[in-house]
């Protein structure tokens, strides 16, 4: 994985992707040509092994592998701009969802106006100011950059099992590189070396005190009740440690803790079953003989 591409994406390379038709009397195999030529030596592009290959495609290392890029047809499409007939054919329907459609056809433009420092793409047969393919992809993209950057997003991890999309089929090579290139290994690696469960004193009296046989005296402040109940459960001073507000205990030490709590709990409740349902029957005979 190239480390140097999560801090500094290849931006000079996406740059060139999407000024593609300034190029005068550009085609494919310019563009190509242009592209070989600017970042032959760039860490994060791939020209190819295969030279039969180097006059139709390319690859750019991102951090999850190198992905390989067919130029067919990358500067026509540039060209591409919205279709005037099929607008006028909208917006002769009858059908009036349809017309309303049609009062959007403009709305890229507008924006693209709006844009500062940013002129519209300017193509050959098109005219002037008419957004194309690629002024919809860098401003939609830039759209998302910013509402990425005024949001707090959250983010669910996938792990795709085959290529295939195919069930009961389990690819153990492809899922182990997805987990190196989210980091996972590194993460669950700093979890075991570190201390992953923070716990407010309060929070964790209340949860453990129950652990205690001899119980908590009063007269301890929540640190002090908090050393006590650890100590008292025979927990090496190493894997825990007393922060300010937080006790922060390790993983195989937390565990342990929770089985204890659960037995504890589970013995009381039978207990006082046992003795509600003792009193009931009890309670039912003597109202019978009455």
């Amino acid at each position: 994985m190239c480390l140097e591409l999560i801090e500094k994406p290849p931006r000079c390379v996406l740059k060139l992707l999407t000024e593609q038709c300034h190029m005068p009397k550009g085609s494919d195999l310019a563009y190509l040509t242009n592209l070989h030529a600017e970042f032959e030596n760039h860490p994060c592009y791939v020209k190819g092994d295969d030279r039969r290959k180097w006059e139709k495609e390319f690859g750019v290392k991102h951090y999850a592998g190198c992905v390989t890029y067919a130029v067919e047809g990358f500067v026509d499409k540039n060209r591409d701009v919205q279709q005037d007939v099929f607008f006028d054919f909208m917006s002769r329907s009858t059908n009036e969802f349809v017309q309303e459609i049609t009062v959007y056809q403009d709305l890229l433009g507008c924006t693209v106006a709006r844009a500062s420092g940013n002129a519209t793409t300017m193509s050959r047969g098109t005219s002037k100011g008419k957004p194309t393919l690629c002024d919809s992809f860098r401003h939609q993209l830039q759209a998302l950059v910013d509402v990425l950057q005024a949001t707090t997003p959250w983010y669910a991890r996938c792990i795709k099992p085959n290529m295939q999309k195919a069930a009961n089929n389990y690819d153990e090579k492809l899922v182990l590189d997805q987990l190196k290139y989210l980091g996972m290994l590194d993460i669950i690696r700093i979890r075991k070396e570190g201390f992953p469960i923070h716990m407010p004193f309060l929070d964790f009296i209340a949860r453990y005190r129950c652990l205690d046989k001899a119980r908590l005296s009063r007269s301890y402040n929540e640190k002090e009740a908090v050393r006590c109940l650890i100590s008292s459960q025979g927990v090496p001073e190493t894997e825990w440690q007393i922060g300010k507000t937080k006790v922060f205990l390790r993983s195989y030490v937390h565990e342990p803790l929770e089985d204890c709590r659960n037995q504890m709990v589970t013995s009381n409740a039978i207990m006082i079953q046992k003795i509600w349902r003792g009193y009931a029957v009890r309670r039912g005979e003597l109202l019978s003989i009455l």
